[in-house]
């Protein structure tokens, strides 16, 4: 087998700068193909459906950023073609973000309406001492820690969302980082146990606030 290149994959083409960039299914994909794998090992990494993630395997692989590297009996082992990739600043519009996160943005939205949906269907609309014509919204986020009340959500794998706007140290912006990294990594690295059930955290951070111009 041959190890990924040394040196930069130089992307030349707007379909690999496409595939590569991928927010779902680029460069985060090809992550689990550093080492010799299946699409159905990587499948189960990412906890996505095998059909789906054979597909863009074989894109990346159309596109040349993955490549057969070997057998496993009759499955082709594939592997990315190198740890590092340059893409020309003509190939993407760096300028324009939304290019690149928008589509991941609305299917991360579309995702968290359905859960919130089913999760409503699974209580029946309302918990049995809840008033069922009425939406409770609880304020007290902005008091000290020790003055918040504190609200589990209610049920099994309530969905959820947390926003804060905060002032940070350029230490403390890269530890909070690190520790919500921490966290999503040593989720990830439980195995399939009775009474789990795949769950999705989206973590953003970034300097500034949402009204900023």
């Amino acid at each position: 087998m041959t190890n990924p290149q040394a040196t930069p994959f130089q992307v030349t083409t707007p379909a690999q700068a496409e595939a590569l960039l991928d927010f779902a299914y680029g460069a985060r994909l090809l992550e689990k193909f550093m080492e010799p794998s299946t699409p159905s090992q990587a499948a189960q990494a990412l906890a996505e459906p095998a059909n789906r993630v054979t597909y863009h395997v074989r894109k990346l692989t159309h596109s040349g950023l993955l490549r057969v590297a070997g057998h496993q009996g009759k499955r082709p082992l594939y592997q990315t073609v190198a740890h590092t990739f340059h893409v020309p600043r003509a190939l993407v519009r760096l300028d324009e973000p939304l290019t690149l996160i928008e589509p991941a943005m609305q299917e991360i939205t579309t995702a968290y309406a359905h859960a919130i949906l089913q999760w409503q269907a699974r209580r029946g609309a309302c918990g049995p001492d809840e008033d069922s014509t009425h939406l409770a919204v609880t304020l007290g986020a902005e008091k000290p820690p020790e003055e918040r009340p504190v609200h589990a959500p209610p049920g099994p794998y309530a969905p959820a969302m947390r926003m804060r706007t905060v002032r940070v140290t350029p230490e403390q912006y890269q530890r909070a980082q690190a520790a919500l990294d921490r966290i999503l990594t040593e989720l990830g690295t439980a195995q399939d146990a009775p009474g789990t059930k795949k769950s999705t955290f989206v973590v953003m951070t970034f300097p500034g606030h949402l009204h900023d111009s």
